[in-house]
């Protein structure tokens, strides 16, 4: 089976968006963006730590300083992205294994639907739970969102904590977080060793290591969520079509969201059934672990 590189990811990606000459925003970029400044891209950065802290981070790593972007907006979580950007709009925003951190994924869409030109894309490179660590965890369904976003949650859930610690894997000899289909028949092995221990603490702090534990919160693959964005689109929450969803087959997918006034929900459920229709997710034994 086929599957994409990193590479291939940013020029699928890059067939839509114009980031030689149109204005852009990447979420997240940490200190490997997909579109960078210094190559001679439009784009500003969102990010949770500033270029110095970044910097450190890499020597510490021992990896090159100088590969990290200057940042240009530091994440304010008191502040909406419009608010962050200071009014400034985007023909584009991007974002890669982001969203999937975010503990009210509807509320997120919504403020980069508010930093987007009308007609402006938001590309996202999102993990595919069935090549990737979550693949023993259960799709998150439309009402934890829901829930998310009437709590206006802005902290992680002990729920995703608790299960990022007893369900969290990885195929033996694969040492990062996803895999291509051609690794996916391994055996599994656990992230955590000692998840009891994990919990029992969990337990004695009242769940407090839970809300800015660095795990994901939500668990998708590609049918599922071109499914969501349809809810999202019929419940009036997002003003976003879908017009592009590819399967990588290495560790996550790809979604292109194009703003629009008078959304309508075919445009991402007729993308899940295109999908639905070739897209092949390896079967794992629970067993393992």
């Amino acid at each position: 089976m086929l599957h994409f590189t990193r590479k291939e990811k940013i020029q699928t990606i890059a067939t839509y968006i114009d980031a030689e000459s149109k204005r852009g925003l990447e979420l997240g970029p940490h200190v490997d963006p997909m579109f960078r400044k210094s190559e001679g891209k439009q784009v500003k950065y969102v990010e949770s730590r500033g270029t110095g802290a970044l910097r450190k981070l890499m020597e510490q790593q021992g990896r090159n300083p100088d590969l990290v972007e200057e940042i240009d907006f530091i994440l304010d979580r008191t502040k909406t992205l419009a608010e962050l950007t200071e009014g400034e709009r985007f023909d584009w925003a991007a974002s890669s294994h982001v969203v999937e951190h975010i503990p009210n994924l509807i509320g997120h869409l919504r403020e980069v639907g508010e930093v987007l030109v009308d007609d402006g894309l938001y590309a996202m490179v999102i993990p595919d739970k069935n090549f990737c660590f979550d693949c023993l965890k259960q799709t998150t369904l439309l009402g934890a969102f829901v829930e998310a976003y009437i709590e206006q949650r802005d902290k992680g859930s002990i729920q995703a904590f608790v299960d990022e610690m007893r369900y969290g894997v990885r195929p033996d000899g694969v040492k990062i977080g996803g895999w291509t289909a051609e690794q996916a028949d391994r055996r599994l092995v656990a992230k955590r060793k000692d998840w009891i221990a994990d919990v029992k603490a969990l337990l004695d702090n009242g769940g407090e290591t839970a809300r800015d534990a660095f795990v994901h919160q939500s668990h998708f693959d590609p049918p599922v969520f071109a499914e969501l964005i349809g809810d999202f689109i019929d419940l009036g929450l997002i003003q976003f079509e879908m017009i592009m969803l590819q399967p990588t087959y290495n560790m996550d997918f790809i979604c292109i969201l194009k703003k629009s006034a008078n959304p309508g929900s075919e445009s991402a459920r007729g993308l899940a059934r295109d999908i639905q229709t070739s897209y092949i997710p390896p079967t794992y034994d629970r067993n393992d672990i």
